[in-house]
């Protein structure tokens, strides 16, 4: 059992990565910056935010961070694709950060990548077609981008 006094905090995050505290945007992004320190996935699907002495649960409408700009250089295998969070973390693609897709029920893509301690960025519209610029065939014939000596797919496989 735990120690630690557990909270019901109102705060939210919305779909585009703002953040909220009880209706009310978060303006200061170093106050953003210091929770998402401490905030965590869990087994429950639920996002904790999490200190040594208390913690307790958030809403988040989608992921908790949004990829807002890319930078590939390289090319094939030997090419990076670094992605930059709105809170300004810097992660490359690779097998530890790798790249999910989902698809509404239009087949639009929902393009998301692992962070860490559970969580995912989903990656912005706009930041998606630039990645599908740097788009080749695979063997099969479905595209994708090379990063970090991976092969990541960007359309749905057939």
């Amino acid at each position: 059992m735990s120690s630690k006094e557990l909270h019901n905090y109102d705060i939210r995050i919305a779909s585009n990565g703002d953040w909220y505290h009880e209706g009310t945007k978060i303006q200061r992004i170093e106050l953003v910056k210091l929770f998402a320190s401490v905030l965590n996935k869990r087994d429950d699907n639920k996002y904790w935010l999490t200190t040594p002495k208390e913690e307790g649960v958030i809403k988040v409408d989608d992921a908790p961070f949004v990829i807002t700009k890319m930078d590939y250089s390289g090319e094939t295998e030997t090419a990076n694709c670094w992605f930059t969070t709105n809170l300004e973390d810097k992660i490359l693609l690779s097998k530890n950060n790798p790249l999910r897709l989902e698809f509404d029920n239009k087949e639009n893509p929902r393009p998301y990548v692992y962070l860490f301690r559970g969580m995912e960025a989903l990656i912005l519209r706009q930041v998606y077609y630039e990645i599908v610029k740097y788009a080749v065939k695979d063997e099969n014939g479905i595209y994708g981008i090379w990063s970090d000596n991976t092969f990541f797919h960007v359309e749905q496989k057939k």
